[in-house]
Parts: C-alpha cells; sequence; structure tokens
C-alpha cells in the first residue's frame, strides 16, 4: 500500500507541498526560560551522540534496501571518528549558552524588580518643597 502511494503523482505533489508550507526559517516567540530548557536538551543529545558510534536518529543512514543501509553505517562508522569530537565541542558551547541563559534569567527578575521600584517612585505622590 504505501510503496503504490509513493508513485501516485497526487500523492507526490501533496507531500511536496506540505514541505515546502513548513515554516522552518521562523520561530516562534519563546521566552528565556524555554529557550534554556531547549538547550538542555540539546547539551543532552550532544553528550549522548559523543558516546555513540552512530548518533540517534541519523537521518542520512536511513536506506530502502539493506545492502544501501549497510554501506552507509560503514561509511559513517569509518568517519566517526572526526565528527565525534564536534559533539563533545558543541556540548561544551551549549554549556555555556545555557549559563548566559540563565545569567539572562537572573537579570530579568532583577530587571522586573527594579522596573517595580521605578513604578512606584513614579506613582507616589511628590511633595513640593517651598
Amino acid at each position: 500500500m504505501v510503496t503504490q502511494l509513493a508513485h501516485d503523482p497526487g500523492y507526490v505533489a501533496l507531500g511536496r507541498h506540505l514541505y515546502w508550507a513548513q515554516e522552518s526559517g521562523s520561530r516562534y516567540e519563546v521566552g528565556t526560560k524555554q529557550v534554556r530548557e531547549e538547550l538542555l536538551e540539546f547539551v543532552a543529545q550532544m553528550r549522548t551522540n559523543e558516546r555513540l558510534l552512530i548518533p540517534l536518529g541519523e537521518p542520512h543512514l536511513w536506506a530502502r534496501t539493506p545492502w544501501k543501509r549497510w554501506a552507509k553505517y560503514a561509511m559513517f562508522r569509518f568517519s566517526r571518528f572526526g565528527s565525534r569530537r564536534y559533539d563533545r565541542l558543541l556540548g561544551d558551547g551549549m554549556d555555556l549558552t545555557v549559563s548566559l541563559a540563565e545569567r539572562v534569567i537572573e537579570l530579568e527578575g532583577e530587571l522586573e524588580v527594579l522596573r517595580d521600584h521605578v513604578d512606584q517612585l513614579r506613582s507616589a505622590p511628590r511633595e513640593v518643597p517651598r
């Protein structure tokens, strides 16, 4: 059934249209805490991938036929020693970014306190000196 759909021109056109309709370039508006959480997930993924011979969910290693899949895995494993280093470096960079996000969260809290204080000062009745 799936192979019949894959050859149907209407199905292929619909799939292409849905792919290009995605808004991959624009991101939704998120706060600093959500950014920090996503960064922590990315750090965890990179730390896991640096220990694995084949990273989780590697999209380029999939193939329909077993011999193509085997060839892709073999080529990937042969060159993995070079790319494993980059998983560690990406994880280190993201650790620094997480610490920056935590500092921004602290600064946003302090800024909110200062804005409340300024608003209180502005709304307080002023005494006119005589």
